[in-house]
């Protein structure tokens, strides 16, 4: 029996079906979590949320709305840290940026050049600095592939 170069190649075209095969569907998922920010047992009217991995995959970001809720669709799953910051609706903070976007653009949340410190200071929530590293914040969660919720309690 002799050496056949259809056989090496429906071998080796076997190998890599299956190669394709075991290593589909081994990453992570892809989750989307909401929730509902709080410190001390009252909500957090503005800021933002950062996922931060802790397995090298991206971080992801979401805005606080006014109630309270924010909502980070497309992540990863896995294990992550929960950095959460309110500077930017510091009233001090957002007079002494006078920020003003540029023409055509809206400003950012909490860099809002019509938004009166007054209104500013409504929603802001002074919090911890701890919180918002992922060098020192406390908050973790593991994010699941699917819809999942979860609200971050700070204390």
């Amino acid at each position: 029996m002799g050496f056949s170069p259809l056989r090496g190649l429906v071998g080796g075209g076997t190998l890599l079906v299956l190669l394709a095969v075991l290593t589909s569907g081994c990453g992570p998922g892809v989750g989307s979590v909401t929730g509902k920010v709080f410190y001390q047992g009252k909500l957090v009217k503005g800021g933002n949320v950062t996922f931060v991995s802790t397995e090298g995959r991206p971080s992801l970001s979401a805005t606080i709305n006014e109630d309270g809720t924010y909502s980070v669709p497309k992540i990863s799953a896995g294990a992550v840290k929960i950095c959460v910051d309110t500077k930017s609706l510091n009233p001090g903070m957002a007079k002494a940026m006078k920020y003003s976007p540029p023409a055509g653009m809206k400003a950012p949340e909490g860099l809002n050049a019509g938004e009166s410190a007054e209104k500013l200071a409504k929603r802001y929530t002074a919090i911890p600095p701890k919180y918002g590293s992922p060098d020192t914040t406390t908050l973790t969660y593991t994010v699941k592939a699917g819809a999942q919720e979860h609200d971050i309690k700070m204390d």
